[in-house]
């Protein structure tokens, strides 16, 4: 993740820009690619999303393992605990490889979730700063929101499987644009070195 502002672009070497904008070209073409996949084919890219989503899983629980055998002197409490969150990885992301529409669904679920969190603590802002710049578009915001996750809940399995596939298609190829901005804003920002002999 890249997290950039002005004074942070400015402040960069030449050497650092033009490895931040080497990597921003090529997620941006990695995210394009993937994005288009995922809208021109939805079922055949949800299943590669599913699989991997399921071996991410499955890493973080055989490494949560791994950790657990090498820190043995750790509290009993603890390793309980990450006994749990072991078994809760690796069978989740079993779920997922074992069947990608059911690990679909379930990412699908966590997404309006998060619709939901999300709509309902903007409508909530917006009330809060009513009068200032900003409160009303909270607002609108939070009830699209609802809305996308009150659609999101009404369709069946197969079309939240596709809805869920096509949501992160998007997502990809929004993700895509920011990289692009950002190779450009890097473009543009002059280094503060070079800025300084320009002055002199």
């Amino acid at each position: 993740m890249f997290i950039f502002n002005q004074y942070i672009m400015k402040a960069l070497s030449e050497v650092s820009r033009l490895h931040y904008k080497k990597h921003a070209l090529v997620m941006a073409i990695l995210l394009l690619i993937c994005g288009a996949c995922c809208l021109l084919f939805p079922f055949m890219a949800g299943m590669y999303l599913a699989y991997i989503t399921g071996m991410m899983f499955m890493i973080f629980g055989f490494y949560t393992l791994y950790c657990l055998l090498v820190f043995r002197t750790q509290h009993w409490k603890s390793k309980l605990i990450s006994a749990v969150f072991a078994i809760a990885w690796l069978l989740l992301g079993y779920s997922f490889i074992a069947n990608p529409l059911v690990g679909m669904n379930s990412l699908s679920i966590v997404f309006c979730c998060l619709f939901i969190i999300g709509g309902a603590s903007r409508i909530v802002s917006g009330f809060t700063m009513r009068g200032r710049a900003g409160a009303i578009w909270n607002v609108l915001i939070g009830v699209f929101d609802l809305l996308i996750a009150a659609i999101w809940l009404g369709l069946n399995t197969e079309q939240s499987y596709l809805f869920t596939t096509a949501f992160i298609g998007l997502e990809m190829i929004f993700s895509a644009g920011g990289f692009i901005s950002l190779r450009k804003k890097l473009s543009l920002a002059q280094p503060k070195t070079l800025a300084m002999k320009d002055s002199q």
